[in-house]
């Protein structure tokens, strides 16, 4: 029969189908909830693959310049004890310390203090006196000049608004010519007539002996260390930078004189509450270039000066004049040398090198760029970059800057739109460039600049990321001076025991083959040119160009990081000073490193890129 024959058929019940529904649905929602974590994941994998690209972009840039290596990268603090924020070297900072300064004013900003922020004073960038040749100044203005172009930028600006004193610098970007050969000398009665490529020093009187001239005046920049007993009762370093200016002395012949150290406020160092004493050989000192306004006209005698042409890019500019120019040294005569030394705004600040190309699309290494206005991971709110002023003189709260490098003129915006002039100070407004119609992804990290005249111009962006990335770089002192004991020690000193090696009276045998440093220098690399040391079997022995790399963790009695002997030579006991009355000579840093930090919510990671560059001395 028909019916006989037909397959039975039996639907699902509808409680059965929403069981199901659930389930599926259950199952999507536990598949979607991976999403946010795995883009999260995919985002910052990107984010550091980018970084790691960017630092060893970073470490060939320097490799191609090393002529121009500073000679170290110091740590710095801020000290607030006069009511302002000065900044001071600070060789008790570890490089490994990605903390903030403590004891912060409220209204200060901490990004300035934190982090490898703490490591950002250039000291001694070789500048390169070659031909002088035309640029472009303020707009429609023709210049001419010795174009040098600083390793790091931005230079660093006040964290405050303050007004431009003229477009002096000097507080964070100094010139200076090359070292002065140093003259131990008694201020009591010691006056030689010392020629102006020496200087005196009286470390008993804390006084330092200079050269004025008779028909213009002179500056100094005197570098030296103090020790002083603390209110906590502890015996404690400062670093000090000052420059001395001396008046002419016309009609009457140039005499050097004996001036009392300065501390950065003018007063006599050795006024300083619990002052000990000058640390011995801490010092030096260089003629200072003087800074000219931009535009002004140079001088036709004095090859000693420069201006700064854009704080942005780092561009200064030095009299034609030192092209060529030969000055008086103590072995007869040397082409002049050039040496700026300066603060780096903050490494958390991106700074990518572009050509526009025909299409204005370029694409940044890094995205998820900060926002003026963004909610920070600390909970507050994103102000901008903190370059330039404003017409009230306060920081301008930019989140991006395109720098053309032809011209030096920028572009300033905020929230993707170009600041008018008419929110930028005076001085701002002569080196603008004209409407960039410009379009900017801050998620992804792209920009279509419009401005069809701009195709073909080498221009540097400045952005921040979200997560505070930042590619920082630290350098270890192109020479440590052996200091008489560890109390003056600063960032460029190292000491050893000498007592210890040579009588052995000491319970710690480690402390008679350690050579010391101060806690800035760990984890970096130093030559040691020459030095002798005693083998387990009482055999004096002579090392030569022996590489050693410095302690990260500090040694529990002096507080200090180290090299030791026994790093290089297992046998070795102490150093031998016996043989030429010193056991080491010519200690040479040679490490570079390029830094790499992020901090992702509730933690800080940090990868090192160190490569081993020698300086030219």
């Amino acid at each position: 029969m028909v019916g006989m024959g037909r397959r039975q058929q039996q639907g699902a019940s509808l409680v059965e189908v929403l069981v199901v529904i659930g389930i599926l649905a259950i199952a999507i929602l536990a598949f979607i909830r991976l999403y946010p974590s795995g883009f999260l994941a995919l985002k910052r994998s990107g984010q550091s693959d980018s970084a790691t690209r960017y630092a060893q972009k970073e470490l060939e840039r320097l490799k191609a310049r090393a002529d121009n290596l500073p000679r170290a990268i110091a740590p710095v603090s801020y000290d607030f004890s006069t009511g302002e924020s000065v900044l001071l070297i600070d060789p008790t900072i570890d490089p490994n310390d990605l903390g903030v300064q403590p004891n912060l004013p409220e209204d200060f900003p901490s990004v300035y203090a934190s982090g490898v922020n703490r490591f950002r004073r250039i000291v001694g960038e070789r500048v390169p006196l070659g031909l002088p040749g035309p640029t472009l100044g303020r707009r429609d203005q023709l210049t001419e000049g010795i174009v040098y172009t600083t390793l790091f930028a931005p230079i660093a600006q006040r964290p405050t608004g303050e007004r431009a004193g003229g477009g002096d610098y000097r507080d964070y970007l100094v010139v200076t010519g090359a070292p002065m050969r140093r003259l131990i000398l008694n201020s009591d009665f010691q006056q030689p007539n010392i020629r102006l490529y020496e200087y005196g020093i009286d470390y008993d009187a804390a006084k330092v002996l200079l050269r004025p001239l008779r028909y213009a005046p002179i500056a100094y920049q005197v570098e030296y260390s103090f020790a002083y007993v603390a209110p906590s009762g502890r015996v404690e370093t400062r670093f000090v930078s000052v420059i001395i200016e001396l008046d002419p002395t016309d009609p009457n012949a140039p005499i050097p004189v004996w001036r009392d150290l300065p501390l950065p406020d003018g007063s006599p160092v050795s006024s300083f509450p619990g002052f000990l004493g000058i640390a011995p050989f801490s010092d030096t000192a260089a003629r200072v270039f003087s800074e000219l306004p931009l535009g002004a006209q140079w001088s036709s005698e004095n090859p000693y000066q420069y201006q700064v042409l854009n704080p942005l890019t780092g561009t200064i500019l030095i009299n034609p004049l030192a092209s060529g120019y030969y000055e008086r040294y103590w072995r007869g005569t040397r082409p002049l040398e050039a040496y700026v030394s300066y603060y780096v705004h903050d490494w958390t600040i991106m700074r990518e090198e572009f050509t526009v190309p025909s299409s204005g699309r370029i694409r940044l290494a890094f995205s998820d760029l900060k926002q003026f206005g963004d909610l920070q991971d600390d909970q507050t709110q994103y102000e901008g970059l903190g370059l330039g002023r404003d017409v009230d003189y306060e920081p301008l709260q930019a989140d991006l800057i395109i720098v053309d490098m032809l011209t030096g003129r920028a572009a300033y915006f905020r929230r993707g739109q170009q600041l008018p002039d008419s929110e930028l100070a005076p001085e701002l407004r002569a080196q603008t460039l004209p409407n960039l119609n410009a379009t900017i992804d801050y998620a992804t990290g792209n920009l279509q600049i419009g401005n069809s005249q701009m195709q073909g111009r080498k221009i540097r962006i400045f952005y921040k990321v979200h997560e505070n990335w930042a590619i920082s770089v630290q350098k270890a002192a192109n020479r440590y001076f052996l200091a008489q004991n560890p109390v003056g020690m600063v960032y460029d000193s190292c000491w050893y025991d000498f007592e210890a090696a040579y009588t052995g009276q000491t319970t710690d045998q480690a402390r008679r083959r350690r050579l010391y440093f101060t806690r800035s220098e760990a984890g970096k690399t130093v030559l040691l040119r020459e030095y002798w040391y005693v083998d387990a079997n009482g055999n004096t022995q002579r090392g030569t160009n022996g590489v050693f790399r410095i302690s990260e963790v500090p040694d529990d009695a002096t507080g200090l990081v180290y090299i030791d002997l026994r790093d290089v030579h297992p046998n070795a006991v102490r150093w031998a000073p016996e043989i030429t009355g010193q056991a080491v000579r010519g200690v040479q840093g040679l490490s570079v490193k390029v830094r790499v930090t992020h901090e992702p919510p509730g933690r800080r990671t940090r990868t090192d890129f160190d490569i081993l560059l020698p300086v030219r001395d």
